[in-house]
């Protein structure tokens, strides 16, 4: 069976899956041709660390992004960044933020991120790290990545983006998917202060909507709250008011693309693919690229040519 055949046998087809692979990346416009459209990225569990090569993948993964024509406006970094501050002591957690923040200072355009659960420095009890640490828990992330918070939002063109925080750290010193009471209050006032026409990109890591566990694991399941979000129902139904166009999601490391009541909820896949060991379950290492023309939107998924170095 070639590549091809395989793609449309796995599903892959689907959301400009197929077309993205078939051309070079180079030749791939996404409707540049199109008066007043722009473009942005995101790129999700990049996972970096000194193992695997994954440093070099993930230069690779930014040269490929800021070759891409016409060049996006900015670029949306989707959590799971590093691999692993969560269980490891400091030396470990400064090395790989290092890593991340020196190969992201390559990007030719201003990127913006999003924390995953790999990302929460010395929760659990294997790293050793007090909570009086100045770094403890999700500190090392807002200072060195988030600009000083683990969740905001900004205003780009017509657009409103909101970064959320989707990692909500356990007593038993584990971490689920959830949106606080205190972000989901901020959530609520921030919307509303955008108004109920104003296109919205939400960004988590942690999912709100996935098929994946039902596939995975079958369709009457009970899905942990550390694959999806626990209080998504209730997120979902304040934002129901409100002008969602796209939910971009990351954790799961495959491409999905859900429509409902006029959002999209799409998860974009995973720069390292399997962990940097290879595709994973058909779903290659790559990246999304999302064309906008009013309040309008195409996307792919584009791959970047990375070979493992066990694949």
């Amino acid at each position: 069976m070639n590549r091809r055949h395989f793609l449309r046998a796995t599903g892959l087809v689907s959301a400009g899956f197929l077309g993205s692979l078939a051309a070079p990346l180079q030749s791939q416009t996404l409707g540049a041709s199109r008066k007043g459209s722009w473009s942005f990225i995101h790129y999700t569990d990049v996972h970096v660390q000194p193992e695997l090569r994954a440093e070099e993948g993930y230069r690779q993964a930014v040269k490929a992004m800021n070759a891409l024509k016409p060049k996006p406006a900015l670029a949306i970094a989707g959590g799971d960044l590093v691999f692993d501050v969560f269980e490891t002591g400091y030396e470990r957690a400064d090395q790989v933020f290092n890593i991340y923040t020196r190969v992201t200072a390559g990007f030719d355009m201003p990127v913006h991120a999003v924390m995953g659960n790999h990302d929460v420095f010395g929760i659990s009890p294997k790293a050793g790290i007090p909570q009086t640490h100045p770094e403890y828990g999700k500190k090392m992330f807002a200072n060195r990545v988030g600009q000083g918070k683990t969740y905001r939002s900004f205003d780009f063109r017509d657009w409103h983006f909101v970064l959320l925080d989707s990692i909500s750290v356990t007593p038993a010193s584990s971490y689920e998917g959830r949106i606080d009471d205190e972000q989901f209050t901020w959530l609520q006032e921030d919307l509303r202060a955008v108004g109920s026409k104003r296109p919205v990109v939400l960004v988590t890591h942690i999912p709100f909507v996935s098929i994946f566990p039902a596939l995975q694991n079958g369709s009457t399941q009970a899905v942990s709250s550390s694959v999806v979000v626990a209080n998504s129902k209730q997120v979902l139904d304040f934002c129901a008011d409100y002008n969602i166009k796209l939910l971009l999601q990351g954790h799961l490391h495959v491409v999905e693309d859900h429509r409902y009541k006029g959002s999209r909820y799409i998860t974009s896949g995973a720069v390292c693919g399997n962990w940097w060991k290879g595709v994973r379950m058909g779903h290659p290492e790559g990246f999304a690229v999302y064309t906008i023309q009013g309040d309008q939107v195409e996307w792919s998924y584009r791959t970047y040519g990375w070979q493992a170095a066990t694949a």
